[in-house]
């Protein structure tokens, strides 16, 4: 496995040790807006790899370039083929020019706990996918990122613009959450909590083996984390602190041990639990806020232990004029200031946008940050 230096540059490495670079760097998460700007239909970007990372490059090429990117060429495959998920593809299971569609689905059932104890975590995902009509082992998902690990390679070494993501960890409660539907896991904590924290228990080590080996294959030693369903806006903090952060605490820890960047993707509402995340390693990490988190207030509680990332609204990019963004991006970089900070729009640039705007968020970071 590289170390940090050699897949990050000298300006990232030094904003996630909590240090001032010589600027603020620039991360823009694009997915189907490149799409869009490219001309390229909406299943072809979703589900090509390559045709989505050349999408991708046209637009850090129209834009005059960023500091690190996100991984949009991994995304119908990841989702269709190694996810255990109902996912609709736009141009193949629903008509128009939108973004693929993630349907809340109980493919997890409550005796499911009970095959992952006995079984492992990757049987009952095989078992899942097979009642989707699909089909999962380690060897598929050794194949898909296999397969993204070229293009990777392009941006890494041939471009010399770091990946913000490699492997993905989701913290046991946020995947089970996402298996058994906010329905299911609800009834879980009533009726069988101890089972859930007995799974927990057992299954977080063979998450972080998994995100770990995607990072891997495909050479980016940072890793997604996310996180959001266990935010303030759905868990009272007696639940987040007895069914996810012990767990994301051992997930991070075992993973910075391991010499992985987590990026911890913290969208709804932060702000109550923010103090607990300075018992996560210091200067290890990237937390991503979204609009919910107050994020000058944030800095006042992370800054010096981690890497602030965000958070420019969505909604400026496709309804405000350049100006407002620019506004935004300066006000955003004197309320938390050069050091420990990526500038970067919040969650995904939508399909949507204007180029302009989204060009502003990077022009307004080179010339203020």
């Amino acid at each position: 496995m590289k170390q940090i230096s050699n897949l990050l540059n000298e300006r990232l490495t030094k904003a996630i040790s909590c240090s001032t670079p010589d600027r603020i760097p620039i991360a823009l998460r694009i997915e189907y807006a490149a799409a869009v700007w490219a001309k390229l239909n909406f299943s072809e970007f979703a589900l090509n790899p390559l045709k989505s990372s050349e999408a991708l490059e046209k637009a850090y090429d129209d834009i005059g370039g960023w500091d690190a990117v996100d991984a949009s060429w991994t995304l119908g495959t990841r989702w269709t083929k190694t996810e255990v998920a109902k996912v609709e593809i736009s141009g193949i299971d629903f008509s128009g020019e939108l973004p693929h569609r993630i349907i809340e689905f109980p493919v997890m059932k409550s005796k499911d706990y009970d095959v992952i104890l006995k079984e492992g975590i990757n049987s009952l995902m095989n078992r899942m996918m097979r009642r989707l009509g699909g089909k999962f082992n380690e060897d598929i998902e050794r194949s898909v990122f296999n397969s993204f690990a070229p293009i990777y390679k392009h941006w890494i070494e041939d471009r010399g613009v770091p990946v913000l993501r490699g492997g993905m960890v989701r913290p046991p409660f946020v995947q089970f959450s996402m298996w058994r539907t906010w329905h299911g896991i609800a009834q879980d904590l009533l009726s069988r909590k101890e089972k859930v924290k007995e799974v927990s228990d057992a299954v977080w080590k063979d998450l972080v083996k998994k995100g770990e080996n995607q990072s891997r294959i495909v050479g980016c030693n940072c890793i997604f984390i996310p996180c959001g369903r266990a935010s303030a806006t759905f868990l009272s903090e007696k639940l987040f602190l007895e069914y996810f952060f012990p767990h994301l605490k051992m997930i991070v820890k075992e993973l910075v041990k391991d010499g992985f960047t987590p990026r911890l993707h913290c969208d709804g509402d932060w702000m109550p639990f923010l103090e607990y995340f300075r018992e996560l390693p210091k200067k290890s990490c990237i937390i991503e806020l979204g609009l919910e988190t107050n994020f000058k207030k944030a800095k006042e509680i992370l800054g010096g232990h981690i890497c602030l990332y965000g958070n420019v609204p969505t909604k400026l990019l496709f309804t405000e004029s350049p100006l407002k963004v620019k506004e935004y991006c300066k006000k955003l970089i004197d309320d938390v200031g050069h050091d420990g900070f990526i500038l970067a729009n919040d969650d995904i640039v939508p399909h949507n946008a204007r180029f302009e705007n989204v060009k502003m968020i990077a022009d307004t970071g080179k010339k203020y940050g």
